[in-house]
């Protein structure tokens, strides 16, 4: 199976999570400029109330090493770390990052469920990276038009944001993805 397009968002989980860590550790909860790298970032999908996803009540070691894990994608080996820290959180970043192992082990109706669960609301709206992903499972179940109604929102937040936002990059990023796994 080719796992090409699990490689732009795997490779992006790495400072988001990086940010989180330290945020932890020096107790940064109330200061969304701590996250700002998270408000856009493919990975986070976290909006400005960042600090409100469970990352206080997680082993930052093992996020850290699931992080690791599936930026290189060693997904079987990141699983069970995931599915820990799922059962001790309602963190969506770690639900997303059980979305992409889930994609990586070619599992996309689990890949699916965890990154609806990733958005906020359980809407689908969110970050770039957690869209991306749904889309991806999406395409992967045979769905292709829900898939191109993710990429139709994920083109109107590019729209909206223009150049000049911090999630312009994130956003171009997911779209030009998404329309390639389309195609």
């Amino acid at each position: 199976m080719r796992l090409a397009y699990l490689l732009p968002l795997s490779f992006l989980v790495a400072a988001p999570v990086a940010a989180q860590v330290a945020a932890v550790r020096q107790g940064n909860f109330g200061n969304p400029s701590k996250f700002s790298s998270w408000n856009s970032a493919p990975v986070g999908g976290w909006g400005a109330d960042a600090g409100n996803f469970g990352v206080a009540r997680l082993d930052s070691n093992k996020l850290g090493q699931a992080q690791r894990l599936v930026a290189e994608g060693r997904y079987a080996e990141a699983d069970p770390l995931l599915n820990e820290l799922i059962g001790r959180t309602s963190s969506r970043h770690v639900r997303f990052l059980k979305g992409l192992a889930a994609l990586g082990l070619g599992d996309p109706a689990t890949a699916r469920r965890f990154f609806e669960r990733a958005l906020p609301g359980g809407g689908r709206v969110g970050s770039a990276g957690v869209m991306s992903g749904l889309a991806l499972a999406e395409i992967r179940l045979g769905n292709a038009g829900a898939a191109r109604a993710i990429l139709n929102n994920l083109r109107y937040q590019q729209a909206k944001c223009r150049s000049d936002c911090d999630r312009a990059g994130a956003l171009k990023q997911a779209v030009s993805m998404v329309e390639r796994e389309l195609t």
